[in-house]
Order: structure tokens, then sequence, then C-alpha cells
């Protein structure tokens, strides 16, 4: 096996999630990394909390290779990095620098050029006298960022590499991307030209703002379904117990979701639409009003839990062949 790794953070507004992706695709065995983001910390202690995981997954790495190359009996080689990032936006994620502003997360990173910070940190860390030898290399490596939808999507579209697919994260709002050949579509089959749905206007709002969490708390507010501080969970389980009006503010979301999408996926016209985050969890209360939704487009729906593994291999896709 190439001592070559993959860093891949997953860097969300409440928690940092790592892992290593090894030079065959695979995951690191039984390294996973969460901690907190921190984001409403200042740009320095943003960055120096992502270099600390950095340099934790770099270390596992190191002692998972030292260790392989001592059971085969031969001497462990100077590791190659990469690392990737899964980022919210508004992000440029080819220069680095952070467009986040007014959403509660990485608000002190606003114009700053994150991928100079964390090289800036890496390389004064790397030039201590205690430093390890493989940390030059760390210093060294290539710094890349995606947009976690995108990233999640092409981690997925592995599964359907001939295929076209639409998958959405749903959480705090709708992340979206279009994947045909594992490649991420834009510009096209009436696709944004950015290739995501989230700034989109629908009935007033931003597809965004309409069909994450915040939505779905407005529409129940609208059912008089909750009291104030209940959130998405108590909406699911009060669905799930028989609570109407709970169970009608799934419906409604289902059936707004599918008139959304149905212009969208009557031209692209993919093989699955995935479903990934938190909210995907209820798509049991939600799916069968969506897909009358799509109606005369018929597409299966598919609720992917496993969505960290993806995003991470979705990294992985990000910087392969760098």
């Amino acid at each position: 096996m190439k001592p070559d790794a993959t860093i891949a953070i997953d860097a969300g507004g409440t928690f940092l999630k790592g892992g290593v992706v090894l030079s065959d695709g695979n995951l690191l065995p039984q390294l996973y990394i969460k901690r907190s983001s921190r984001s409403d910390s200042s740009a320095d202690e943003i960055a120096a909390n992502l270099v600390d995981v950095i340099q934790e997954l770099a270390a596992a790495y190191v002692d998972y290779m030292e260790q392989l190359s001592f059971s085969i009996g031969s001497r462990p080689s100077v590791p190659n990095f990469h690392i990737g990032f899964a980022f919210p936006g508004p992000f440029e994620y080819d220069t680095g620098v952070s467009r986040i502003q007014g959403l509660n997360k990485y608000q002190q990173l606003y114009e700053v050029n994150l991928k100079s910070l964390l090289r800036s940190k890496l390389t004064a860390l790397a030039a201590e006298r205690t430093a390890p030898t493989w940390m030059t290399r760390l210093a060294a490596a290539d710094i890349r960022f995606g947009n976690d939808a995108a990233l999640f999507a092409l981690g997925v579209s592995r599964l359907y590499p001939q295929e076209r697919i639409l998958c959405l994260t749903l959480g705090t709002g709708l992340g979206s991307a279009f994947v045909e050949n594992r490649s991420i579509v834009s510009g096209k089959w009436g696709i944004p030209d950015s290739g995501m749905l989230y700034a989109e206007q629908y009935k007033g709002g931003t597809v965004d703002d309409l069909f994450g969490s915040r939505g779905i708390l407005a529409l129940a507010d609208s059912h008089d379904a909750r009291r104030q501080g209940e959130d998405v969970h108590y909406l699911g389980t009060a669905a799930r117990q028989g609570n109407s009006s709970a169970i009608r503010v799934w419906q409604h979301y289902g059936q707004r979701l599918g008139e959304m999408l149905r212009p969208y996926v009557a031209e692209f016209r993919p093989a699955c639409l995935i479903l990934g985050g938190q909210i995907a969890e209820t798509h049991d209360l939600f799916g069968g009003t969506l897909s009358e939704a799509l109606l005369p487009e018929r597409i299966p729906l598919h609720h992917e839990k496993q969505m960290q593994k993806h995003v991470f291999h979705g990294i992985f896709q990000l910087v392969k062949g760098t």
C-alpha cells in the first residue's frame, strides 16, 4: 500500500467530523474523530481547532503505517498527505475564502482566507524543534475545500457510477447536487449555474429557508402543531405517535418539496432521488406526499443512512490525483 493519505474533515456548524481515507479509497479502520467545531469563536481559534484535528488524524495514520510496516518486516516510508474539507457555503471553494455571514456559524471567518491561515499554522508547527519528521510533509500538503452537499453526492455516486442521481441533504437548510457519471452537473437541464438549489426562489422564499428545519418549524407554527421550544425532532416523534397536526405538517412538507423539485426532475430525469441529513430520517412521514407531488415523474426515493462515510469518500474524490 502506498504511504498516501487523505485527511478528510467535515466542518459542520456544531461538530467537526474527521477520518482518514487510504490510497485504495478505504477508510482507515476504527478511526473517527468528532468534536466541537467552535464555529462561534474567532478566526484564529477556529483554524487552531481545525489544525488540531488535522494533526491528530495524521498522527493516527502514521502510527497505523508504522504498525503495518512492522508486521510485514519493512521500513516505514515518509507519508504523503492531502487535506480536504467539506465546508458549508457560501464559500469560495477554489481560493479558500469564506463568505459565510449571518448564519450563526463561522461568522468570524468572513472574508478570511482559511486555506492560507491553516497553511501558516501547519508551517509554524512543522518548524518547531520537537516536531516529528512527517510534519514537514503535512505542512506542505495540498488543501482543498468543497461544498458539503456536493461532496456527499460525489461519495454516493460511486454506488451509481453510470447514472444520473439527485441528492438532497436536509438539515438546517437544504443542500443539493445533481450528478451524472460521478461528476457534478450545473448550468443545463434547468439546473442553476451554481449546481445547487438553496438560493432558488419558491413561493416567496428561498429553497434553503423553506425546506430545512427553519421551514419545517415555520410550517408547524402555521398549523399550530408545536409549542415554543419544540423542535423538528419533536414533530417527528409526535407524528409517529399519531398527532394529527404533526402528521399534516410532514405531509404538507413532502408535498411542497415535491412540487419544488418536479421541474428539475422532469428535465434532469435522475434514476434516483437520494436523501441524507437529519431530516431525511423522517422520510417515512413525508416520502409519500413527496412522490405524489412529483407525478407524472416517477422516481425511487432512497434514504442514505451512512452520510458521513459518503462525505469522506467525496472528499477523497475531490483531492485524488493531486
